[in-house]
C-alpha cells in the first residue's frame, strides 16, 4: 500500500506568509493609533466640556466666573479657579476636604498650616478632568512636601500686545516678582475670562462669550533642558506648585497699573507665542517662559496641529497651530472690541 505524503509549506512559501503579515500590520498599526488618539482626544474635548459646565453652573450661582488666582484671605498664595468649581464637576468629595480660610492656603508645600493640610488633600486627590489622555506629563507631581495634582488645563487672562493688537492702557503689568531667569520678563494681562483678583462675568465679556477663550490646554512639554550627560531632558512647564495655587497679590492688573510687578499667577496664562511654538532648547529668546514658573507659557498639546480650547459660551474647539496671533490675542481677550478671523 503506498504511503500517502503530507503536504507541508516549504521556506519560501512560509517566509511569503510573513512578509504579507508584516505589510498588513504596517498598514493597519497606524489606522489603529490614529483611532487610538481620536478616542483620547475625544476624550480630552469631554473634560473642557465638564470645565465649562462647571464655570457656567458656578456662573449660574455667583453672577460670575471664579476669580482665576486668588490670594489667601489671611494673607500669601490663595487658591486657584480650579479649586471653587470642584463642586460643579463632580468633585464635591475633594472639595469638602479642603481649607479655604487661613493664610497661604495654596501654597501646599510650605507657606502655612492650612496650605500643608490642603497639600495632603491634593496627594489622594484624583480630579478626572484634570489631565488629557493624549499628554506625555506626569498628573502628579511633587511641588516640595509630596505629590500633587497637576492640571493641564490653564485659564486664560488675556494677551500681551503685538501684531496689530493693543491692550487697553490699564489691561497689562509686568510678571513676575520671583525666581529670576525669563520669568521675570513676563506680562501678566487682566483682560481675559480668569484674571488675578478679581470675578469676570457674561456681563464683562463685551465681545460675546462666543468670542472668548476661557481655558486652554497645558498638556505637552515646551522646553527642553541644554543636552546633559543623559542627554536633552524634558522639562514640564504646566504648573509648579499644582493645581491648587493662585497668587499672593491683594489687587487686580487693572488697579495695580502697566508699571505694577505682580508675583505668578499659577494655573493661568497670558498668551504671548502661538500655540505649540517651537520646542526651546534655550529659552533665553522666550521672555515670560519658565518651569517655575512662566506666565506666558504657551498653550501646548499632544494633539497633532493644535490645543483644544474652552469658549466662555461651554464650547470646546480645536484651535490650529497656524491661527494668526491678531486672532488669539484677540481670541484672549474679553473686551478688546475687536472680531477675530475664522479660525
Amino acid at each position: 500500500m503506498a504511503s500517502k505524503m503530507r503536504r507541508a509549506f516549504t521556506l519560501v512559501e512560509l517566509l511569503v506568509v510573513i512578509a504579507i503579515i508584516g505589510v498588513l500590520v504596517g498598514l493597519l498599526l497606524p489606522a489603529v493609533q490614529a483611532a487610538r488618539e481620536s478616542a483620547r482626544r475625544s476624550s480630552c474635548q469631554n473634560n473642557l466640556k465638564q470645565i465649562g459646565l462647571g464655570l457656567h453652573n458656578y456662573h449660574d450661582s455667583f453672577d460670575a466666573f471664579p476669580i482665576g488666582a486668588a490670594t489667601a484671605p489671611a494673607g500669601g498664595w490663595g487658591v486657584s479657579w480650579w479649586m471653587r468649581i470642584l463642586p460643579y464637576i463632580d468633585e464635591s468629595a475633594v472639595f469638602n476636604r479642603i481649607t479655604f480660610s487661613g493664610a497661604n492656603t495654596g501654597w501646599t508645600c510650605c507657606g502655612s498650616a492650612e496650605g500643608a493640610a490642603n497639600g495632603a488633600v491634593m496627594q489622594t486627590a484624583t480630579i478626572k478632568s484634570a489631565a488629557c489622555p493624549s499628554s506625555p506629563l506626569e498628573k502628579k507631581r511633587d511641588t516640595g512636601g509630596g505629590l500633587t495634582t497637576i492640571t493641564q488645563y490653564h485659564g486664560i487672562s488675556g494677551a500681551t500686545d503685538g501684531d496689530g493688537f493693543t491692550n487697553a492702557s490699564d489691561g497689562l503689568s509686568n510678571c513676575c516678582g520671583c525666581c529670576g531667569g525669563q520669568q521675570a520678563t513676563g506680562k501678566l494681562a487682566g483682560t481675559g475670562a480668569l484674571v488675578v483678583g478679581r470675578t469676570v462675568g457674561f456681563k464683562d465679556m463685551k465681545d460675546g462669550s462666543s468670542n472668548v477663550i476661557a481655558v486652554g490646554e497645558a498638556s505637552n512639554f515646551i522646553w527642553s533642558a541644554l543636552p546633559t550627560a543623559g542627554g536633552k531632558q524634558n522639562v514640564p512647564v504646566n504648573g509648579a506648585h499644582g493645581i491648587m495655587m493662585g497668587n499672593p497679590n491683594a489687587t487686580t492688573v487693572e488697579a495695580a497699573g502697566p508699571g505694577a510687578m505682580f508675583d505668578r499667577p499659577f494655573n493661568l496664562t497670558t498668551v504671548r507665542y502661538s500655540p505649540n511654538a517651537p520646542a526651546i532648547n534655550d529659552n533665553a529668546s522666550w521672555p515670560g517662559v519658565g518651569d517655575n514658573y512662566g506666565t506666558n507659557n504657551p498653550l501646548s498639546s499632544a494633539h497633532t496641529g493644535g490645543v483644544l480650547i474652552l469658549i466662555a459660551d461651554g464650547q470646546a474647539r480645536f484651535l490650529n497651530d497656524n491661527v494668526t496671533m491678531l486672532t488669539l490675542r484677540q481670541l484672549c481677550t474679553r473686551n478688546d472690541g475687536g472680531t477675530p478671523a475664522p479660525y
